[in-house]
């Protein structure tokens, strides 16, 4: 049975001498994963901003409407 610090040892041996870089293909869709993630985030955020937006416009406009109504 092997103990985890020989299979440390073969893990560590692997990573430092076997594995090869990744593929070009990787590469660009790792690229185009990372750009759709930031399209997403940037939409959540344009969306949540729109939505902080109106909500601060109407309290705004029910206080100056209670402003004049007093």
């Amino acid at each position: 049975m092997m103990t985890k610090q020989e299979a440390m040892r073969y893990q560590d041996d692997f990573l430092e001498n076997v594995q090869e870089t990744a593929s070009d293909e990787i590469r660009e869709t790792y690229n185009r994963m990372c750009n759709a993630f930031d399209e997403y985030l940037s939409a959540v955020s344009d969306d949540l901003f729109q939505q902080v937006f109106r909500y601060g416009y109407e309290k705004g406009f029910e206080a100056a409407s209670r402003a004049k109504t007093a």
